[in-house]
């Protein structure tokens, strides 16, 4: 098994390697190939298969399987000695191939296969420890996932107008009709978990950890955002002001959310939902092309810090809340180190890898003498980030340990998956927009370096005057923020208890009202009365003997 593990390994890097460098090339000439095979015409609609090959997609799927083929190495320590671990490769090897298909086929059919094939392996690796906990967040992520299922149907079905689904001819008009891009931006946002859909990305914590560093950077959370760089010239006017309030929204809930969390995987769950509305942001202000290297380079930092926290999480004995841990720089120095610089490209320090693609969307962002209200919003987003990873890294490095059951004696596989990691996320983003030859440029003005000093600063003013206060704001905060604005109650247990509630009044009245004793178990008495003569006349030879000799006489006489 390990061997065969490692071949995969190896047989991924090997793609990384190559089509990153064709992505190059692509980029470079300005190239793309076009696959494509006619199944049938019918009503003048053509059914084929379409593949595209260019920049975008090439250096996108490098980034996949580099990441992917770290999570299968990071697995065989990390899944050692579980009894599912064939079904847990086969259905991580699954969840790499729909996201194959979901990047390189322009159709909306065929896009279906693939956003299809990652909602239904997602819910199969949320619940794959099977307890009771895994089993409710599998339900809600799969219940948000079916929604954008739901979404991408209606938008196939309105495409079936145009007489074509591959989206490569949508290209080419100057508009789309307006519902059938609505439909399309409902999906992104359910897969991206923006606001109102984002309740399921930190329940999906309970898959376990190798799943959510591959699900979670670069996987199904990426494909929205991927589909609206792909989209973005049919973004109007209107729908960018309604795309951009609830990305902001989504920002502020994700950065609320993990000031108030202290699950080590849900905190970097809500930095992932922030970053995701960071994306979309700089799509609707026009950057598309730093939201692409963005989405590239948070997926490499991202899956890092994720593969660093399964490592935290099992030397603690599964323990995954942050007040139990602490002194994390000595106990493992090399994760530490990993975990440590990931967090700081997550901050955009320079000269990590989110420095170079973050520091170009604040500044594009400024340029584009965005509203005051949004800008405000938009630096205390910047500002949430940076509050909640200081947070982290007093809890997990300054803090004193609550356990003495620890265990960080480490795996060579784990340590070689997360070495890996380490040195893109140093030198992935320079790397890029030096292979790429970006001439962007640094206009950053004085004022805007103090913004986020300012907020810091405004932060502590405003807690202590209400604590002078003395006043009981934190309980109602804390409980408030933490639920994440009470989102997973309204997305499920509201919803759903509706369905309930009527389901358990049609089973009063029928099941266990009057219609259950006159039709079910009436019928079922006469039944078995019926059934009880039959079996006696059947039995009795001499009665059967002596009906068919009547009957036989009685046919005599009449005939």
């Amino acid at each position: 098994m390990m061997l065969f593990v490692l071949n995969i390994n190896f047989f991924f890097f090997f793609l990384f390697l190559l089509f990153f460098f064709l992505g190059m090339y692509f980029h470079m000439f300005n190239l793309s190939l076009i696959l494509t095979y006619n199944f049938f015409s019918l009503n003048s609609c053509i059914y084929s298969v379409i593949f595209l090959f260019d920049w975008l997609s090439l250096i996108f799927l490098s980034v996949v399987f580099m990441i992917s083929g770290c999570v299968f190495l990071y697995s065989l320590g990390y899944m050692r000695g579980d009894n599912f671990i064939i079904r847990f490769y086969f259905l991580v090897f699954m969840f790499v191939l729909s996201m194959f298909f979901l990047i390189i086929m322009p159709d909306i059919i065929c896009l279906m296969l693939g956003w299809d094939g990652l909602g239904l392996v997602s819910y199969c690796l949320v619940i794959y420890y099977q307890n009771l906990n895994s089993l409710s967040s599998g339900y809600l992520t799969l219940f948000i996932n079916r929604l954008g299922d739901m979404f991408l149907i209606l938008c196939i079905c309105w495409s079936f107008n145009y007489g074509c689904w591959h989206y490569l001819y949508f290209f080419s008009l100057n508009s789309l009709n307006y519902y059938m891009f609505i439909f399309l931006v409902l999906s992104c946002l359910t897969s991206s978990a923006q606001f109102p859909f984002s309740s399921w990305l930190p329940a999906a914590m309970a898959a376990p950890t190798p799943v959510s560093s591959l699900v979670h950077s670069s996987t199904l959370v990426t494909a929205g955002v991927y589909l609206l760089i792909r989209f973005n010239k049919f973004i109007s006017i209107e729908l960018t002001l309604i795309l951009l309030n609830l990305s902001l929204l989504t920002i502020m809930l994700s950065g609320m959310g993990a000031l108030y969390e202290n699950d080590l995987k849900k905190i970097i769950a809500f930095s992932t939902m922030g970053q995701l509305s960071f994306m979309i942001f700089s799509i609707l202000m026009g950057s598309y092309y730093l939201s692409f290297l963005h989405l590239l380079i948070h997926a490499v930092f991202k899956s890092l810090l994720f593969l660093c926290s399964g490592i935290f999480i099992s030397g603690f004995m599964g323990v995954q809340d942050i007040r139990y841990m602490g002194n994390l720089g000595f106990q493992s120095p090399l994760i530490s180190s990993s975990f440590l610089i990931s967090l700081f490209s997550l901050c955009g320090l320079p000269f990590y890898s989110g420095f170079f693609s973050s520091d170009f969307i604040v500044e594009m962002v400024i340029l584009t003498e965005v509203n005051l209200f949004y800008f405000i919003l938009f630096f205390l987003s910047i500002y949430l980030t940076l509050i909640y990873s200081l947070r982290l890294f007093f809890y997990l490095y300054m803090n004193s340990v609550k356990m003495n059951l620890f265990n960080f004696s480490g795996d060579f596989y784990m340590n070689i998956s997360c070495l890996i990691l380490l040195i893109l996320s140093i030198f992935f983003g320079s790397s890029l927009f030096w292979l790429l030859n970006l001439s962007y440029i640094n206009v950053f003005d004085e004022i805007y370096k103090y913004l986020v000093l300012f907020f810091f600063i405004y932060f502590f003013i405003f807690t202590d005057i209400f604590s002078l206060l003395n006043m009981n704001v934190y309980n109602f905060m804390g409980f408030f923020m933490g639920q994440m604005w009470f989102l997973p109650f309204f997305s499920s247990k509201f919803i759903v208890s509706k369905f309930f509630n009527l389901s358990h009044l049609i089973f009063l009245v029928t099941d266990l009202g009057w219609t259950e004793y006159l039709i079910s178990l009436n019928l079922i008495n006469n039944l078995r009365f019926v059934n009880i003569y039959l079996n006696k006349f059947l039995l009795n030879s001499f009665k059967v003997y002596l009906m068919f000799f009547v009957l036989i006489m009685i046919l005599m006489m009449i005939f």
